[in-house]
This record gives structure tokens, sequence and C-alpha cells, in this order.
């Protein structure tokens, strides 16, 4: 199973989603080479839901070194949070496999 997905919305915006309940300290030299930008967004939902630290920011210096920064959800974009939802959606057995609440889980396939 994929421990994370980048996706790129409208050419413009891009982000990680991940998929897994792993450290992100071990995902870190993974998603640099992937995303080739100093900073990224992680949608952690896969592990943290609705919660307020549900978006991170990673970014990553010219000295190997990562910091990190939860971001409020009120200021990532609504297409990041549809997508991440329809990913759910239309992928059930991921979403199965996390370690959601049963609600939650219930309000993706519902909704």
């Amino acid at each position: 199973m994929k421990k994370f997905m980048l996706f790129k919305i409208n050419n413009y915006e891009s982000y990680v989603l991940l998929l897994s309940n792993e450290d992100m300290y071990y995902l870190y030299d993974e998603i640099r080479k992937v995303s080739n930008k100093g900073r990224v967004l992680v949608d952690m939902f896969y592990r943290n839901g609705f919660s307020f630290n549900r978006f991170i920011e990673l970014i990553f210096n010219k000295e190997n070194e990562v910091t990190s920064r939860v971001i409020n959800p009120r200021y990532v974009s609504e297409l990041i949070k549809e997508n991440t939802h329809e990913y759910f959606k239309q992928n059930n057995e991921v979403l199965e496999s996390s370690t959601l609440s049963k609600s939650i889980k219930k309000f993706i396939y519902l909704d």
C-alpha cells in the first residue's frame, strides 16, 4: 500500500495526501523527492480526520532539515478538501484500513 500520494489540482495547487499511520519523520525524504518544492502541504486526514491538526506544512531547507507547522483548515483550499474526500470515497479499501472512527467513515460514504 502507498504511504502517500501527491495531487496536483488545476495546475497550480498541489499537496500530499498521507495514506499511512507511519511517523512523518520517516517520510520526509520520500516526500521531498516527489514534491520538488521547498514547502509542501500535507493532508493527514487518514490519521487525524477532521481535527484541527489535519493539515501541516513541511518546509525543507538546503541542509536536509525539515520544519513543520500546523495549518488552520480554514486557510486550506476547498478544492484540496474536496479532492481528499473524493479520493477516499472512491478508494474504500484505503479508508477502511485507516484508524478513523466509524462515524467519520460513515460521513465519507454518505456524503
